[in-house]
């Protein structure tokens, strides 16, 4: 699963990399996003005609609604969604079909299980992960839009894709983030493409050559820490 991630990239970096418009709300850049945070997220509105020119840039929560609920219900939020069921399951089938997003991040933090053989109580050690080249992580999502109940907003919500973990990050844990290479974005990223198999064989573990990762501090466990050293490694810490 993804259940942390650093979303840290200013509004002009993105609005370069997907050559995407931006709408006019503003996020901070946030080193440690947890869920019902907002961040930036790349998506076509599925009533666009033009799959690049109508690329926009919005800012999202963190947490899949699916379409018959409502912003303020009670109902659990979706954080995951698993890749190998994104199709088939009622609360992602329809937004999967038309509804695709983007999430840009730094990196993502996973914990990991560190017991010594024997030891009952389980230990887990968070690990962030990254691209070893610094570039942006492109995460898979789909992504809902629903009114805010008694207003005339709109909230705009969404769920990461996860995959079994490539040779790599199994060694951390079984799951990770659909990352997507830039050969991919048209076609993932087009509301009017309904070539589902398609869809599913872009959802693959990256590459392991493309991932480092080191011990960070476990205050990253707190939301309510949020700074660019929540990333830095551990002192003494050797790379994966």
């Amino acid at each position: 699963m993804c259940g942390r991630f650093v979303a840290a990239a200013s509004a002009n970096e993105l609005t370069g990399l997907f050559e995407a418009d931006i709408g006019d709300d503003d996020v901070a850049p946030n080193y440690n996003v947890a869920p019902s945070a907002e961040v930036y997220a790349t998506f076509i509105d599925d009533g666009a005609s033009d799959r690049k020119d109508g690329r926009r840039i919005e800012v999202f929560s963190w947490g899949f609604l699916p379409k018959w609920a409502q912003s303020k219900s009670s109902q659990k939020r979706l954080i995951n969604a698993r890749a190998e069921t994104v199709d088939t399951k009622a609360s992602f089938a329809d937004a999967f079909a038309s509804r695709r997003c983007i999430i840009p991040a730094s990196g993502f933090y996973e914990w990991k299980v560190v017991n010594s053989p024997g030891e009952k109580k389980r230990k887990k050690q968070p690990m962030f992960i990254f691209r070893s080249d610094q570039e942006l992580l492109c995460m898979a999502g789909v992504w809902e839009r629903q009114r805010v109940e008694g207003t005339a907003r709109y909230e705009l919500s969404f769920t990461i894709l996860t995959t079994e973990a490539n040779e790599f990050l199994s060694n951390i844990h079984h799951r990770m983030p659909v990352v997507l290479p830039q050969s991919t974005w048209v076609e993932w990223l087009d509301p009017q493409n309904s070539d589902i198999a398609g869809l599913k064989q872009i959802l693959r573990p990256a590459p392991s050559a493309l991932f480092e990762a080191h011990r960070v501090n476990p205050k990253v466990g707190n939301p309510r820490h949020n700074g660019p050293e929540l990333t830095a490694p551990l002192a003494q810490d050797s790379m994966f």
